[in-house]
């Protein structure tokens, strides 16, 4: 559980990522009334701090995709994915942004971790041939990679991803479709 100071820290953070200003230890003390002390007493440092931040966003990210795994047949599934990823985008824009903005705030053991769900389903669709076969660190660029580029777009302010849902479940599922 987080303490109301490292909430502040958090919420300042998101704030500032969203309106486009840098996340700067002044900025995030102004911002959330949380001395410096308090921020590396919590957090280590801003890196401490974009590292608990990026670890809860896509860790809440790969929650709302995850229970896509329960619509059965693998297009479905992919489609489902695609479709909860762009709705988790639009209804967390702030956390979208700080995920797009900061990839090497990740550690790459927490970040396999946490998307273990979603690989295991994967490999076990490569093998029985219900998707086609790709090496799993693909998922992301290469399966994803139309619903990252759209999601990238909406937090610009250039495109509505409630036009394009149906297109980039579309364009997901083909990149993985079986080929024959």
């Amino acid at each position: 559980m987080r303490s109301t100071r490292q909430q502040a820290v958090v919420d300042a953070a998101l704030a500032l990522v969203d309106e486009g200003l840098p996340v700067t230890i002044s900025a995030l003390t102004a911002r959330s009334g949380v001395s410096n002390g308090s921020i590396y007493h919590h957090f280590g440092s801003r890196d401490g701090l974009f590292a608990v931040l990026y670890e809860e966003s896509f860790a809440r990210c790969v929650a709302a995709m995850t229970p896509a795994i329960e619509l059965g047949a693998a297009e479905e599934v992919v489609r489902g994915m695609a479709l909860r990823y762009l709705d988790w985008v639009a209804a967390n824009p702030g956390r979208a942004r700080f995920l797009y903005a900061e990839p090497l705030s990740a550690d790459p053991a927490v970040k396999l971790a946490t998307f273990a769900p979603v690989a295991t389903w994967f490999a076990e669709r490569v093998a029985d041939g219900s998707v086609r076969s790709f090496p799993l660190w693909a998922l992301d660029p290469v399966m994803m990679g139309p619903a990252h580029e759209c999601a990238r777009r909406f937090l610009m302010g250039a495109f509505d991803l409630a036009e394009a849902r149906d297109v980039v479940a579309d364009a997901v599922w083909g990149a993985v479709a079986p080929l024959g």
